[in-house]
């Protein structure tokens, strides 16, 4: 009987722990590799998307602000004014020509339909929920600086008074809100006035809102500009049955209509040198506005070296804003730029006639000293995109200035998109 052959093998070798550590720290790296990459890749693929999205909508916000360089204004008595006609034909002006401030009719005529069409501005497309004025005037009554006979001949001329008709837009924006919630403003001043933690988100998410109905009342190139937006870039994040525009993290986007105190203001124009922007030597140091070609604001006029009042600085372009992933601390998102700034909260304690008003309709009102406003008896409010101009204490007071560098690094804006304010 044979004896079964016996196979010699060789015992099989396991890994070692080096080697079992070694393939582990191999695998570990390459896994954060490629986790590093995809992350990265994740990041700019929502960068991107977010991009996309307020490009679109700063194309939109220029063609809004194009439309106002012609845009007519329909003047209205103001309610004291005496007269059949807003502004009659023989109207002169209230200041003597020798007076060293005297200004001509036309550039009182002309301040007056900058004044007026920057107030129906903020209300068609406010940023702020004070803008958008509930109780009348809903347009106020400016003295125009012009003075007509009266129907009493024995008193003398009478100051001539003009407001202007509430536009359309501004109408439907009210009643689109109040279709809503017809108590959205009281919310929000109660909101400010107990000083509540849930203040600052519902001031963002309600900016973020109004931008949506700015848009979505707009027309971009013959057709509804909101048709150029996709279900993804649209929301609801507070479920209050407003909209808004949201970037890739799904969170709403924000806006300033004048943000004069952001840095790259004066830099969005891809031609500094252009000649249409240099009409007086930069003796101004200003840029000229677009709405105001004949600066007609009351801040160039100024004359008397003791009247405290600033000249307009830069050019007030739409920002939009995206926050990227961060939070601030209230809960709210986190801008690193100022949205907004407190009603009647800044202005040089030393000249009370130019400062924010307390009890005005709109953040944007602010009392401008004129040399003919009755001795101080019927100041001028004016709707200011350039107040404050330079904050005596505060440099972060201007709107959309960066109050804060960090929550600011991973903002999204259209200053920072190339082509998107060209």
């Amino acid at each position: 009987m044979n004896k079964p052959t016996r196979t010699n093998r060789k015992p099989h070798r396991g890994l070692t722990l080096v080697e079992l550590l070694v393939s582990i720290s191999l695998i570990t790296v390459v896994s954060s590799m490629f986790l590093v990459a995809y992350r990265q890749a994740a990041a700019e693929a929502s960068n991107i998307r977010t991009q996309s999205t307020i490009r679109k909508i700063s194309e939109v916000l220029v063609s809004r602000m194009q439309e106002y360089e012609n845009y007519p204004i329909n003047f209205a008595r103001g309610t004291n004014n005496f007269f059949a006609n807003p502004v009659p034909g023989n109207a002169t002006e209230a200041m003597p020509a020798n007076n060293d401030e005297f200004e001509p009719k036309g550039i009182l005529l002309e301040r007056l339909r900058v004044m007026l069409l920057r107030e129906i501005i903020a209300q068609e497309m406010p940023d702020h929920y004070q803008d958008i004025k509930t109780s009348g005037p809903v347009v106020r009554n400016y003295w125009t600086g012009l003075v007509a006979p009266g129907p009493n001949t024995n008193a003398g001329p009478q100051p001539v008074v003009v407001t202007a008709s509430e536009s359309p837009r501004a109408a439907r924006l009210k009643a689109r809100l109040a279709q809503v919630n017809p108590n959205w403003q009281l919310q929000l001043d109660q909101l400010y006035q107990n000083n509540s933690p849930d203040f600052v988100r519902a001031m963002q998410t309600a900016n973020a809102e109004y931008l949506y109905l700015i848009v979505e009342d707009s027309n971009l190139n013959g057709s509804p500009a909101i048709e150029i937006f996709g279900k993804t870039e649209i929301a609801d994040t507070d479920n209050d049955g407003l909209l808004e525009f949201i970037d890739a993290n799904r969170q709403p986007i924000c806006w300033v209509r004048w943000p004069t105190g952001f840095p790259d203001t004066i830099r969005f124009h891809p031609d500094l040198l252009d000649p249409s922007f240099n009409r007086d030597g930069f003796a101004n140091y200003a840029f000229s506005d677009p709405l105001d070609p004949r600066k007609a604001d009351p801040g160039y006029r100024i004359k008397q070296p003791q009247t405290i009042a600033y000249k307009p600085s830069a050019m007030a372009f739409p920002l939009v804003i995206s926050s990227g992933v961060d939070r601030d601390g209230s809960g709210g998102f986190g801008f690193g730029v100022k949205l907004w700034h407190q009603k009647g909260a800044f202005g040089d304690p030393n000249n009370p006639k130019y400062r924010m008003l307390p009890t005005s309709a709109s953040v944007t009102d602010v009392l401008m000293p004129v040399p003919y406003d009755l001795g101080g008896q019927s100041p001028v409010v004016m709707c200011d995109p350039w107040f404050p101009r330079f904050p005596p204490n505060d440099p972060t007071a201007r709107l959309g200035a960066i109050i804060d560098a960090k929550l600011f690094e991973d903002d999204i804006t259209n200053y920072s998109i190339n082509g998107a304010y060209q």
